[in-house]
C-alpha cells in the first residue's frame, strides 16, 4: 500500500524539468509549433553537431538559401584563386577583359566543383591543376554531405497534429472535464497513440512566496489503438484534480498552463513520433462542448474536416458545478 501511495504521489507531481519560479510577464513555455519558447545564450554554439542540427531542423526556405549561398561563395573563392594563379594556366579562356576572364574562371570553378567538367576550359599549369584537384574533392564531399542532409530532412519523422485553439471545461458524467481536441493532418496512420497531460498553476510556497506547481492530470482515456479521425482528450475534474471546485474567476487567477505530450507510432516511417503543445489561461473556455469534425458522405464513407477541428458550442454546466 505504501508503494502504491508513493507511486501515486510521484505521478501527480511529475517533474517536467521546467522552472517553478513565478515570473511576471511570463510567456508560454511551448510555442504553437511545438518548440520550446526558449533562448539559449553563452556556451559554444559552433560545432559540427550544432551545424548538422541546424541544417536538419531549419525551415525549407532557409535550407535552400543556405545551400545556394554556400555554392555561390565557394565558387567565388575558387574563381578568385584561379584568377590570381593566372588565366594563362587555364586553356580555353579567350583574350578579353579582366572581368570577363574572372567570369570564365567562375564558370570553370562551378564545373569543377560539381565534377561536370565540360572540357571547354581545362587547367594546363601545375598551380591551376592542384587547385582544381582540391576543388573537385571539396565539391564531391560537399554534395555527399548535402545529399545526406536532404535525405535526413525527408526521412525525419514529423508529427503534424492539429490541436484545437482552445481548451474547454465541458459537462462530463454529472461533473466536468478539462478537454481539448487533436487530429492528425497527414494521411499516414498513427497507432498506439498515448497522451500525457500536466497542469501548471501559480501558487504560494510555505513562506508565502509565489511559485509554480505542477500536477499530472489523470485522463479518461490516455491511450488509443488507432487514430483515424480526432481525439478529445479529457481530464475528469474530480476531487483529485487541482481544478476541482474552482470557479471560472479562480481558474483565471491561477495563471494556468496545460502541457500535452503525445506519442504514437507512424506506420509510414515505422518510427515513433512525438508532439508537444500547451494551452494558456486565455485559451480556456468554461461551459462549452466540441462539435464532431467528421461525418459520413452519401457513399457511407467517413470524412473528417480538419477546418472544423476545435469548433464548439456553448453549453451550461451541471447544476451545482462551478
Amino acid at each position: 500500500m505504501a508503494d502504491q501511495n508513493n507511486k501515486q504521489t510521484h505521478n501527480n507531481h511529475e517533474d517536467l524539468g521546467l522552472d517553478r519560479s513565478a515570473q511576471k510577464g511570463r510567456q508560454r513555455t511551448i510555442n504553437p509549433d511545438g518548440s520550446f519558447n526558449l533562448i539559449r545564450t553563452g556556451g559554444n554554439p559552433i560545432g559540427i553537431r550544432n551545424i548538422y542540427y541546424w541544417v536538419i531542423s531549419t525551415s525549407w526556405t532557409q535550407y535552400w538559401l543556405s545551400i545556394l549561398a554556400y555554392y555561390i561563395i565557394m565558387n567565388v573563392i575558387f574563381a578568385c584563386g584561379y584568377f590570381l594563379i593566372g588565366v594563362d594556366q587555364l586553356n580555353g579562356i579567350p583574350e578579353t577583359t579582366a572581368a570577363k576572364q574572372w567570369l570564365y574562371c567562375f564558370f570553370f570553378s562551378s564545373q569543377s566543383f560539381t565534377t561536370v567538367g565540360y572540357g571547354g576550359i581545362h587547367p594546363t599549369g601545375i598551380g591551376a591543376s592542384v587547385l582544381a584537384v582540391v576543388e573537385a574533392f571539396t565539391g564531391l564531399m560537399t554534395f555527399a554531405l548535402a545529399t545526406g542532409t536532404l535525405y535526413g530532412r525527408f526521412s525525419k519523422p514529423l508529427s503534424h497534429l492539429k490541436y484545437s485553439d482552445h481548451m474547454i471545461i465541458a459537462p462530463f458524467r454529472q461533473m466536468t472535464g478539462l478537454q481539448f481536441m487533436v487530429a492528425n493532418q497527414l494521411k499516414s496512420n498513427l497507432m498506439d497513440v498515448e497522451a500525457r497531460v500536466n497542469i501548471s498553476w501559480l501558487d504560494k510556497d510555505a513562506y508565502g512566496q509565489p511559485i509554480r506547481k505542477f500536477q499530472q492530470a489523470e485522463l479518461e482515456i490516455d491511450k488509443i489503438m488507432m487514430f483515424p479521425t480526432n481525439w478529445v482528450i479529457n481530464h475528469p475534474i474530480d476531487s483529485s484534480s487541482i481544478l476541482y471546485g474552482k470557479s471560472e474567476e479562480e481558474l483565471r487567477q491561477m495563471d494556468l498552463e496545460v502541457f500535452a505530450l503525445l506519442k504514437g507510432f507512424d506506420d509510414a516511417f515505422s518510427q515513433t513520433i512525438y508532439s508537444r503543445h500547451s494551452f494558456m489561461s486565455d485559451q480556456l473556455i468554461v461551459g462549452a462542448k466540441f462539435r464532431r469534425p467528421f461525418y459520413y458522405n452519401a457513399q457511407g464513407k467517413m470524412v473528417i474536416d480538419l477546418n472544423k477541428v476545435g469548433e464548439m458550442d456553448r453549453v451550461d454546466l451541471p447544476d451545482g458545478v462551478k
